[in-house]
């Protein structure tokens, strides 16, 4: 027994190896592990198994990085001691590991995660995915507390099966069957945002190992997560918004050359035209003078002209409502809900954020000519 306490792993013994990893003696022996064979199999790790892990998780990295939408591809092999505390913890819930039978108890030896950039292309990385690799077990989406329910519901409908994480996790998680040779090995493969992976990369060193329960920590750490959402909404917004703009831009040069051509010797004629034509650059909101003379208020009335259920060209499913909502969380946690009340005060902002639910589904062309301020006088 001596000789047993003696062996170490990576310089540590029994004792400092469980108080780093927050498990004691008595728990583990009373589970029927034996310090030996657990510095015995770490050692059967480092030598044997990972060279190959490593070999496979470059394999699989390469085909992830040609999917469409995929903007990083990472991967790692396990760490060799977290590999034993994972056997500890799988131990205490009534699963023994032994040197014989690992491989196929642990489904992350090696771990790959896809990053795209804008929340939209979860589906299209997702889909590929799973036409490259059988699944072991049935997909999870995970999801924080008032996400999206057109997303939830399309994870339902492509085989996923959604989780709801209080700390605000939010990742598709999928365990990759992967063929090598006679035998597989299992990948376990994470699709996020950029934004969410930076989220959970920082929640993860400031958490872990030991301040899980910090409630302080917690707090801002759901702060962090909810700006990361907010970006999230942002980005796809802004997606949207440049391929409006871009209509819009083409539209009104087509209206500029279709007024123009109505010119002729008639002077009154023309200047009717000219008053057509600063008419029209008021009512856009792009770059040209009603934008650069009022930046703010015209930024403001293009927000409402998409929104505004009687017509807009911007096809979108309500893009900056989840987003007010995580800016509604974020302020009341940190008591400063009054820095809403300006961007809902139609007499300060002459613009009023909209409640999630409020928009429809569909909506009409935008009525070229006028402005949102001009349909209001």
């Amino acid at each position: 027994m001596a000789e047993i306490k003696n062996l170490t792993i990576n310089g540590k013994d029994e004792q400092g190896f469980l108080e780093t990893y927050l498990h004691d003696i008595k728990s583990v022996e009373d589970v029927g592990l034996n310090w030996g064979a657990l510095v015995d199999l770490h050692a059967f790790y480092c030598n044997n198994t990972m060279g190959t892990l490593d070999l496979i998780a470059q394999q699989v990295s390469q085909k992830l990085k040609a999917i469409k939408g995929a903007y990083i591809v990472k991967y790692r092999v396990k760490d060799p001691e977290h590999v034993i505390d994972k056997i500890i913890r799988k131990a205490k819930d009534g699963r023994i590991i032994t040197k014989d039978n690992f491989i196929e108890e642990i489904d992350d030896f090696v771990g790959l995660r896809i990053l795209h950039l804008f929340k939209d292309n979860w589906e299209e990385v997702y889909e590929a995915v799973s036409k490259e690799y059988v699944a072991k077990e049935q997909p999870i989406a995970y999801h924080r507390k008032g996400d999206d329910p057109f997303f939830l519901r399309r994870c339902e409908k492509l085989g996923l099966l959604p989780k709801e994480r209080v700390a605000g996790y939010r990742s598709i998680h999928y365990v990759a069957v992967v063929p090598v040779l006679s035998t597989t090995f299992k990948c376990e493969i994470q699709i996020r945002t950029v934004f969410e992976d930076a989220w959970s990369e920082i929640d993860h060193l400031v958490r872990y190992p030991n301040n899980t329960g910090n409630e302080l920590l917690n707090s801002y750490l759901m702060m962090f997560n909810r700006l990361a959402g907010c970006a999230d909404e942002m980005g796809t917004f802004l997606m949207a918004m440049k391929g409006n703009l871009a209509q819009m831009q083409e539209e009104r040069e087509n209206l500029m050359n279709e007024i123009e051509s109505l010119r002729g010797t008639n002077a009154e004629k023309n200047k009717k035209i000219d008053e057509l034509k600063k008419k029209l650059d008021k009512s856009t909101y792009i770059s040209w003078p009603y934008m650069q003379e009022n930046p703010y208020q015209s930024t403001l009335d293009y927000i409402e002209s998409i929104q505004n259920p009687s017509g807009s060209l911007f096809h979108f499913e309500n893009p900056y409502a989840s987003m007010q909502e995580s800016l509604e969380e974020l302020l009341k946690a940190t008591d400063k809900v009054a820095a809403l009340q300006p961007l809902r005060d139609p007499l300060t902002t002459k613009f009023k954020m909209p409640k999630a639910g409020e928009w429809p589904l569909t909506m009409k062309d935008f009525p070229w000519g006028t402005s949102p301020k001009d349909k209001k006088k």
